[in-house]
């Protein structure tokens, strides 16, 4: 708690010399002044990560990038284990998740495992917190995890190799080809990494004692331990290619197909008294995403954008023991197929230069198969399809330079289920605007929606237990806050910019579906849950370039978010009513600070979480009801160097830099601090 604090004060404090120092330097100076506001982004609350971010190392997969520079919380099996996010509060299946349009999201659990995305992989991604996701996709009830890739820009061939070595045998690759041109241009990125992820950590899950002779005993101790299972193999492949043809047809065409194959052992439980070589415990998966786009503008009024997508998904589990007589017994052998078709059509109208109109109709055929040849269960968990449609229509309208409205409705159809209308109303207004003798730009934003999130397959037909009498889960969404921007040069030819957010919501959800067992003796879904999520969140991102060839960032993350279960007891010894709901920490909060000069950069991350609970009842009286509070640091030193045509790069990362203990999940243990080095050839 004590770092949290001292990371908010660290942020405000920067934030306030910025000001300050842009005030002092009062003579006449070169000022960069902004942009007009863009109408599309009227009253939106969005965070945008880097590019340089994104593509900071090949090891990171896009859960580690979203837990180091964003408000999310990861909820963290260990790297190439499932990671899930937690958008204000809410559970996995209340973010979104977009890839050059097309969602994501398991059409079974309705979550996404971002250890599956790498971050090489994805060129532009933004957050688009609470009532702003519904400006994409709806069901967002946390918000939405907006992924794209993009044209290359570069003119020309070229071709980039990276080789990553770390602790724990761990071997990352990337390679990338590409080329840009006037008409054309095309990516191939191909990254595999692999690991045998056997690290050491204390297990406080269990105690060994020492006894004398008499057997009494005289000493006890957590004995230190090796994580076992869980070795990794990834392979992804990620083709772009974009055209801008000629004549009437015009515009730009796009297509984009990414195959992952992944095998990775599913690591013991820190309290598991088994050995490696007596069982197997892994899971397969094999997934293929397909997008093709044509986008066109009309004049200075319209544009178009239409997209076709196709995604298919294998997962296969095994789970056997090998019993005494060196026989094998299948506990679980179970495998699911998922398939996806998109098809979706936007159109923009700009009547003015103040008003933008749009409409949005996509189209989507779900089908899944689950099923399980283990002796236990034979045959289909089930087996079904679903269409589903959305029709979207917003206006916006700037009736004065400083003033903006948005209003969207959307209405979403599920099976044969109509979703009631859901109506989201934005608005901006500037408070201070930038020219050419104040380099400070103040906005104030709120918005209003309603929003609702239909049942996932799972939910629905999983045999037994699925639920087809299932509501979808309701959410009003209230947001207000204030953007503030600075860009500013001094008469030391240093350079400063600076961009922050302070945002506030409440949000209240009903019919939120909570599994439970039921009196037959297995789990089933059930509307049951309602939640208040309210809280307040804070980012800060500034670049300050200094004489000499010196440049310094900073980014810095900070959110406050209670989530409460309100829900009417379900039994007498149901303790569950106002408490925190179950790994969702109150306090979270990252910082990347990064000293670049000329060919070096020094970078260093810090994360910290507050306490989890394991149980609804938050209870805290035996050791498992509460994860503890912690933070993490890791240090990277980078150089550069260059023979015309070709670039080397060298750079070496200290992970979780202090050796901190901690776990994301119960009894899940993480790896204590690690190293990798990377080298890097680029031509040109």
């Amino acid at each position: 708690m004590h770092c949290v604090l001292r990371i908010r004060c660290l942020l405000a404090s920067w934030l306030c010399v910025c000001v300050c120092l842009a005030q002092k330097d009062s003579i006449m100076h070169e000022v960069n002044i902004l942009a007009p506001r863009r109408l599309s982004d009227t009253g939106i609350q969005r965070t945008t990560l880097d590019t340089t971010v994104l593509h900071q190392n090949v090891a990171l997969s896009m859960s580690d990038i979203l837990t180091q520079h964003s408000s999310l919380f990861i909820k963290s099996y260990g790297r190439a284990t499932e990671s899930t996010a937690e958008f204000r509060g809410t559970s996995p299946s209340h973010t979104q998740v977009l890839w050059n349009g097309l969602k994501i999201n398991s059409p079974m659990l309705g979550t996404v495992d971002f250890s599956t995305i790498p971050s090489y992989f994805v060129d532009q991604a933004s957050l688009l917190h609470g009532a702003s996701s519904l400006v994409l996709t709806g069901g967002g009830l946390g918000g939405a995890v907006d992924l794209a890739t993009q044209p290359v820009r570069q003119q020309g061939w070229g071709l980039q190799y990276i080789q990553g070595i770390g602790s724990y045998s761990t071997f990352d690759q990337f390679l990338r080809f590409n080329y840009g041109g006037n008409r054309w241009s095309s990516s191939t990125r191909v990254v595999y990494s692999t690991s045998k992820n056997k690290f050491h950590y204390t297990n406080y899950d269990k105690k060994v004692d020492e006894r004398d002779a008499e057997g009494n005993i005289i000493n006890s101790y957590h004995p230190t331990e090796q994580n076992q299972s869980g070795y990794f193999h990834d392979f992804h492949i990620l083709e772009d290619f974009f055209y801008k043809p000629s004549g009437k047809f015009g515009g730009q065409v796009g297509a984009s197909i990414w195959y992952t194959h992944s095998l990775r052992g599913l690591p013991f439980l820190s309290v598991s008294y088994r050995d490696d070589s007596d069982f197997r415990n892994e899971q397969l998966q094999d997934a293929l995403r397909c997008v093709a786009s044509w986008q066109r503008a009309f004049g200075t009024q319209w544009n178009l954008d239409t997209r076709l997508g196709y995604t298919f998904q294998s997962i296969a589990y095994d789970y056997s023991v090998k019993n005494g007589a060196a026989a094998t017994s299948t506990i679980t052998d179970s495998h699911s197929y998922s398939q996806q078709a998109y098809l979706q059509t936007k159109a923009d109208y700009s009547p003015a230069a103040d008003w933008l109109l749009t409409a949005n109709l996509g189209l989507t055929y779900n089908h899944v198969r689950s099923h399980d040849r283990s002796p236990f269960h034979i045959g289909d968990n089930y087996n079904e399809g679903r269409m589903e449609s959305t029709l979207s229509l917003s206006a916006k309208y700037r009736p004065t330079s400083r003033l903006a409205f948005s209003a969207i409705l959307r209405e979403e159809l599920y099976r044969t289920d109509l979703v009631p209308i859901i109506p989201a109303f934005f608005a901006e207004y500037t408070l201070i605007r930038p020219h050419s003798s104040n380099p400070i730009s103040l906005v104030a934003k709120a918005s209003i929606a309603r929003n609702y999130r239909y049942p996932t397959m799972d939910d629905l037909y999983f045999k037994p237990g699925g639920n087809p009498n299932l509501q979808p889960e309701r959410g009003f969404t209230y947001d207000g806050g204030l953007e503030f921007s600075l860009s500013h040069s001094f008469k030391s030819d240093a350079e400063l910019s600076l961009h922050a957010n302070l945002s506030a919501f409440d949000s209240y959800i009903n019919d939120w579906i909570l599994w439970t067992p039921n009196a037959k003796g297995y789990w089933q879904p059930s509307n049951l849950k309602k939640v208040h999520n309210y809280g307040v969140e804070f980012s800060l991102q500034s670049d300050l370039q200094l004489p000499r060839d010196w440049q310094f960032s900073l980014m810095g993350n900070y959110a406050y978010t209670p989530s409460l279960n309100q829900s009417e007891d379900l039994d007498a010894t149901d303790a569950s009513y106002g408490k925190q709901l179950v790994y969702v920490p109150l306090h979270s909060a990252n910082l990347t600070a990064q000293l670049r000069w000329r060919t070096w950069s020094l970078s260093y991350l810090w994360h910290s979480y507050s306490e989890r609970y394991t149980t609804t009842s938050n209870e805290v009286g035996y050791i498992t009801g509460r994860l503890k509070p912690y933070y993490m640091s890791d240090l990277s030193l980078e150089k550069q160097f260059r023979w015309r045509p070709l670039q080397l790069s060298l750079k070496a990362v200290i992970y979780n830099l202090f050796g901190s203990e901690y776990i994301t999940v119960l009894s899940r243990p993480m790896p204590g601090r690690h190293f990798e080095i990377f080298a890097e050839i680029k031509l040109p």
